[in-house]
């Protein structure tokens, strides 16, 4: 979303995480001077994605516009597992494309 107050669900997501169901990472790119977009958040916390996603068996969803949203987020999820797993771009990839097929890498996109 791009404000706070644009975030649909919230209470129930708060609710998750606190109950430690799930584990969010916001990013609400106008509330300042600098758009901040997830896929900044996803790199930020790079560590703790990639042990999440990896090691403990973590499910990831993206929705969003179609336009550019997906492959932004796909390259930040790519480099997370780059550093990660010191590989290179290939296998990042299909680290990346065996999480789709487990159906722990979802994406909900529209135009």
């Amino acid at each position: 979303a791009r404000y706070k107050q644009e975030w649909l669900y919230r209470e129930e997501f708060e609710r998750y995480e606190a109950e430690g169901v799930l584990q969010m990472h916001t990013a609400f790119s106008r509330e300042q001077a600098r758009k901040i977009y997830v896929q900044h958040r996803i790199v930020e916390a790079g560590n703790d994605v990639a042990e999440k996603m990896l090691n403990q068996g973590g499910h990831f969803y993206v929705c969003g516009s179609a336009r550019q949203v997906p492959e932004d987020i796909y390259t930040a999820m790519k480099e997370v597992m780059m550093a990660h797993e010191r590989c290179g771009e290939e296998d990042a990839e299909a680290i990346l494309s065996n999480l789709k097929m487990e159906g722990r890498y979802t994406v909900e996109a529209w135009s």
